[in-house]
């Protein structure tokens, strides 16, 4: 049995009772390598890295001054 919620727009959201069907489900979900997926993911994380150098580089000029 697969529990279903009805969203606002109409639409059916089921919600699988195990992990096969959550597996199954999850499929459509998987991102396919490619040259773009990484190209983005490279990029989200190069910002990650980068906000955070730029945060601690702040945070030691504040407490210089």
């Amino acid at each position: 049995m697969v529990n279903q919620i009805t969203t606002p727009s109409k639409q059916t959201l089921t919600i699988p009772n195990n992990f096969s069907e959550l597996s199954t489900s999850l499929q459509t979900l998987k991102p396919n390598n490619s040259e773009t997926t990484q190209i983005i993911t490279y990029a989200l994380m190069a910002t990650a890295i980068v906000g955070i150098f730029v945060y601690h580089y702040i945070k030691s000029q504040e407490q210089n001054n």
